[in-house]
């Protein structure tokens, strides 16, 4: 297979993949399938692709163009090339706010546009709900829309040119198409020309009365004025009729404001009627979710419980936009007061301030991401999710699912875009079951005919994809030989995602799935962590939505990712490489090959990912474990070693460390400490302090109520012993008794290194040395957020709830602690500008904002929140001479805010941010608990 593809890598700029692993990695998608590809390219650029189709068509070899892979249906993945835009040909071409356009390559994500708009006064209208990290490419592959499209429309309203590859590899552009007339056009376009122009009223009278309908293929309006206008029939063609390497569309005025009105209802008829009434209003939007997925929100999430009444149907969502508050602000009092008048609703709520509306909002954005974190085998399936009717049939529609899936005895969840007719519905089902499976098609089936019936389209937004092209023939009987006509005059050999659109197997969303029922598992003989719901379960909980591959900073996620584009460095790569090792599909050697730890070893032990994932799996967890069988077998490196052994350092050095700082600031000593250690040149070498904390403060300081146990981690207990000194200094004053007693490191770098065995031991001797002690105070604090994350989650991962849970129970990052009791607290002025960086394992920790509020408060500093990703450091992963590069680019960006902020000072929580921060600029940085220290100590002049 591999030698099939050398002569491709060859002739090409970018990157072509046939290792089994790679392979693997993208053989799913956001939908229930995995079909694994032949190759994997990576095309730097157009001709890339050209010669790619080429090859492909020379050796009749299906491709399939890919972009961020969240798409519910299937239709990213297939045998043969899978064709991945977002690694290389991602970058946004040209962008003219005066004439409201905007140019990229198909990689280009929405989310980055976003942030590029950002006080030009101009969006992008169609924003689906994957909008931050799906990309251009693929929203005009399957017609995006979203929450605001009952306004707005589709994305491929906004399409005002493209690049397109053809079946062939030949090159057109959609504007030149258009500006060409008939007789001039090449044969195949000019037939197309013909083909529409005979069947013109065939076509235009074959789709359903439903304005958003991305089932099939768009025919209608092919020519304008006798000239071809191809726009409509990409937009929604899923890379079945050419591939789009470059785009153009068109932006608006952003409105300035906007209202919202949150109304329940006691049925979904009066819903269906509310939306009726409500439409000639003109609404940005209208989103419904309905009982069922309110009932399990409320069942799973404390918040929720405590915003949706008990006892309602459904809840809607109506939003207002405009030029003028007082008009947003009007539109709403009109839609309350219709409900009320009419007895449609008598729960209805306006919400005119981005604080009322964030409130509500985050009951739509947070009810649907817990269903995925339900748990049990079955699981929330996007199979019949996208079926569109028309509205004044929406009470039938609704009556029709519930029967249906009732009847099945089936569990489920409805919400989506009401005033589109368009309701998303998510059975609930194991699909490693072989009941499971047989009603997919059984259910698919029986929601086609209702739609069908009720005049609609089975596909609304999403596209087709494996799910729904078998219903394509039966929704156009007429005019379906016509797509066919249209497949063969784009595409002659049939390579361009062949299984999309003009497939005929009627069971092709019963193939191919990623957990069918013959899928099985085969369980590790041990693991290294604890894992309460099962390593194996932890694996298979990643549903391949993508959002892992945000780039932005809407979410901190992988920011290895964010900066490399890299697929081996996604979450989504590591569950998908551990679910083909548990299930058999790659052998167990390759555990311990270089391929598969690279994959591994891409993850950097943030954590981000785990908190922003809509399923919260545990990547990180993962990825240690994996390391951990792989150093049972190899052990571990001179590297890993020599950065793990921090606490044995400051013990052993600290009374040398001055002279030793002398030799290590020199050129050459660095050299070979990088030879030898791995630890990079470029580097200064962090060292001890010539006295540790442990004999600057005794092991019992104040003698107040409160009682706290002081874990001062490595950093603080040897390198910045002043960390550890302002910290009891400030609980001191506070009236607290302080216990600052033996203690070690807190096994943190040695199990990000997948040292589970001398992780645990740390853990193990600092309980012992505690003894009990845990039962005397009142809480356990730390002043490094890394130190805090672990003793709250990673002890128990690595001995077990039972030895520590009393200590996870007790623990509170100091700023915490300062804030409860802030009544103790005189702290004098002390004026000043800092900047604040919060750390990647504080925000996975209750109250995250804890430091950020603290220092807030203290009189006359201004404190700027650098509001930035990840500092690139992550521990000793930044310091290694492999790493040390791309760890700089990504703290490239943390440091232009800090540089912007015209602070005096930085401030983070983290001993290797303060590091990062220290190194790559200028300013002094200090941890919060210093300037509190400071305030506290400072006389007023």
């Amino acid at each position: 297979m591999k030698s099939q593809y050398t002569n491709l890598k060859n002739r090409i700029r970018g990157e072509v993949k046939t290792d089994s692993l790679w392979r693997y990695m993208l053989s799913t998608d956001g939908s229930i399938f995995r079909v694994q590809p032949d190759c994997v390219v990576y095309p730097k650029d157009e001709s890339d692709v050209i010669l790619t189709v080429k090859f492909a068509n020379t050796h009749g070899i299906p491709i399939h163009a890919r972009g961020a892979g969240s798409g519910l249906c299937g239709s990213a993945i297939g045998t043969g090339i899978v064709l991945d835009f977002t690694r290389y040909m991602n970058r946004l071409s040209t962008l003219d706010a005066d004439g409201q356009v905007f140019e990229c390559e198909p990689g280009y994500r929405f989310g980055e546009l976003a942030t590029v708009l950002k006080g030009k006064g101009l969006f992008f209208p169609p924003d689906p709900s994957s909008g931050e990290y799906a990309t251009f490419g693929g929203m005009v592959g399957t017609n995006a829309s979203g929450a605001h499209s009952v306004k707005y429309g589709n994305t491929g309203d906004y399409l005002v040119d493209a690049r397109i590859i053809l079946g062939n590899g030949d090159l057109i552009q959609l504007s030149a198409v258009a500006d060409t007339s008939p007789e001039n056009l090449g044969p195949d376009l000019k037939t197309l020309c013909k083909l529409y122009e005979a069947n013109r009223e065939k076509i235009e009278s074959a789709y359903p009365q439903v304005r958003y309908n991305s089932s099939g293929y768009n025919l209608r309006g092919l020519t304008t004025d006798g000239r071809l206008d191809l726009r409509r029939l990409f937009a929604g063609s899923e890379g079945t009729l050419g591939i789009a390497t470059r785009l153009k569309f068109r932006l608006l005025k952003k409105p300035d404001h906007d209202s919202l009105v949150v109304a329940f209802f006691e049925s979904i008829g009066s819903a269906a009627e509310a939306v009726l009434r409500i439409l000639p209003m003109n609404p940005s939007g209208i989103e419904i979710m309905d009982k069922s997925l309110l009932n399990l929100a409320r069942e799973n999430d404390p918040i929720l419980r405590e915003k949706i009444p008990e006892g309602i149907d459904n809840v809607l969502l109506v939003e207002f936009d405009g030029a003028t508050p007082h008009q947003c602000t009007a539109s709403a009092g009109k839609v309350k007061d219709l409900l009320k008048t009419e007895g449609l609703s008598g729960q209805s709520h306006i919400a005119v301030t981005a604080e009322e509306k964030g409130k509500f909002w985050a009951v739509r954005k947070a009810a649907v991401p817990i269903l995925y974190r339900l748990k049990g085998p079955k699981k929330i399936l996007a199979l019949i999710e996208d079926a569109a009717v028309p509205t004044d049939r929406l009470v039938e529609y609704f009556n029709g699912l519930y029967r249906i899936l009732t009847e099945r005895d089936v569990a489920f969840v409805l919400y989506g875009h009401i005033a589109k007719g368009l309701i998303h519905t998510r059975p609930l089902l194991d699909l490693k079951q072989s009941q499971d499976v047989a009603l997919l098609r059984i259910l698919a089936d029986e929601v086609f005919e209702l739609v069908h019936f009720l005049g609609g389209t089975v596909s609304g937004e999403h596209g087709d994809g494996r799910l729904r092209t078998a219903y394509i023939r039966r929704q156009y009987p007429d005019i379906y030989p016509l797509f066919d006509r249209v497949k063969a005059l784009l595409d002659k050999n049939h390579i361009l995602n062949p299984e999309i659109k003009t497939a005929v197997d009627s069971d092709q969303m019963k193939k191919k799935l990623r957990f069918g029922a013959g899928y099985r598992v085969r369980k590790p003989s041990r693991t290294h962590l604890h894992w309460p719901e099962g390593f194996l379960s932890e694996i298979e909980k990643c549903h391949g939505c993508s959002k892992c591959t945000t780039v932005t900073t809407a979410t901190r996620m992988c920011p290895v990712f964010k900066f490399t584009r890299n697929e081996a460095a996604t979450p989504r790569s590591k569950a998908n490489v551990l679910r083909a090792l548990i299930s058999g599909d790659i052998e167990e050697k390759k555990l311990y090959e270089a391929g598969f730890q690279d994959v591994v070893l891409n993850c950097v032990n943030c954590g981000s990912c785990s908190r922003e994932c809509p399923s919260h799996v545990n990547i990180p967890k993962m990825a240690m474990e994996a390391r951990a069988f792989y150093i049972d077998r190899f052990g571990a490196s001179t590297e890993s070693q020599f950065t793990t052994r921090v606490e044995l350092a400051g013990k052993v050095l600290r009374k040398v460390a001055p002279i030793f700082k002398k030799v290590a600031q020199r050129r050459p000593a660095r050299q070979v400490a990088e030879h030898l250690t791995g630890l990079s040149a470029r580097r200064e070498m962090v060292l001890p302090a010539f006295r540790s904390l442990f004999e600057r403060v005794g092991p019992v300081e104040g003698r107040g109520d409160v009682r706290v146990l002081f874990f001062a981690g490595c950093y603080a207990g040897y390198v910045r012993p002043e960390i550890g000194r302002a910290a009891v200094s400030v609980l001191k004053q506070m009236g607290m008794t302080v216990f600052t007693p033996p203690q070690h490191c807190c096994g943190l770098p040695m199990l990000s290194k997948g040292m589970t065995v001398p992780a645990a031991g740390k853990v193990g001797q600092n309980l012992h040395k505690w003894g009990g002690m845990l039962d005397r105070v009142d809480y356990v604090t730390v002043t490094c957020s890394s130190c805090g994350f672990s003793l709250m989650k990673e002890w128990n991962d690595l001995v077990g709830e039972r030895k520590s849970g009393m200590v996870r129970d007790k623990v509170v990052h100091v700023t915490r602690l300062i804030s409860r009791y802030m009544d103790r607290l005189e702290p004098r002025s002390f004026p000043g500008r800092i900047a604040y960086h919060m750390p990647c394992h504080l925000k996975l920790q209750p109250r995250a904002e804890s430091s950020l509020t603290l220092l807030s408060q203290m009189p006359e500093i201004s404190v700027v929140n650098l509001d930035s990703h990840c500092c690139g450091m992550a521990g000793s992963w930044g310091m290694s001479a492999a790493n040390v590069d791309l760890s700089i680019r990504i703290g490239s960006e943390l440091m232009g805010k800090l540089d912007e902020s015209c602070a005096t000072a930085g401030v983070t929580d983290c001993p290797t941010c303060r590091i990062q921060m220290e190194q790559m600029g200028t300013l002094p940085v200090l941890h919060p608990v210093e300037m509190v220290a400071r305030c506290l100590h400072h006389e007023r002049s």
